[in-house]
């Protein structure tokens, strides 16, 4: 038998689980408003500044809530009778949750790090360069991207949609199974 949680662990755990989520969410709409606010920069220091800005809040609430969100859902579908493969709504939020994680390590920190070194070097240059548009377009519409997943995933939290795997339910002992 595996391991089960006790309610009150189920409780901690739920707890750290959804703060974590919260942590990801506001880090997240955070930095689609600072990158907008970045668009009425005046000078190099406001332009560098707001993406310094940036980064603290991609250092503190993308990177670690996210990690404690994917490892505390684990857990808690491991733990719990959902089980990781099990239903297909566990199993969505998995596949979104590795692949926005992926998605950032990947692509979103090698563009934002572009933005921070070619505002350090440029200025407020920088910001008419159309790399640096561009870049910086890539990373609004990764946000937007992040942000619509983890609604879609809060929305398939509370709704449970697609129901049980097939194959993945409890299985029916050899006598009770039916022949052709």
């Amino acid at each position: 038998m595996a391991y089960r949680l006790s309610l009150r662990k189920k409780q901690l755990l739920v707890a750290i689980h959804v703060l974590s989520v919260m942590a990801w969410f506001g880090g997240t709409c955070c930095m689609l408003l600072l990158g907008w606010y970045m668009k009425s920069a005046e000078n190099g220091e406001q332009l560098f500044y707001t993406l310094s800005s940036m980064h603290i809040v991609d250092e503190t609430l993308l990177k670690y809530p996210a990690l404690a969100a994917l490892i505390s859902g684990v857990l808690l579908s491991v733990w719990t009778n959902w089980g990781l493969t099990k239903y297909y709504w566990v199993l969505i939020k998995l596949i979104l949750t590795v692949g926005i994680i992926l998605f950032a390590i990947f692509f979103v920190s090698r563009w934002f790090s572009f933005l921070l070194s070619a505002a350090e070097q440029w200025g407020y240059a920088a910001f008419r360069r159309d790399a640096f548009q561009s870049v910086w377009m890539s990373n609004m519409l990764g946000g937007a991207v992040n942000l619509a997943a983890l609604l879609l995933m809060t929305l398939i939290t509370y709704f449970k949609p697609f129901g049980k795997i097939k194959g993945r339910g409890r299985k029916e002992p050899k006598g009770n199974r039916r022949t052709g």
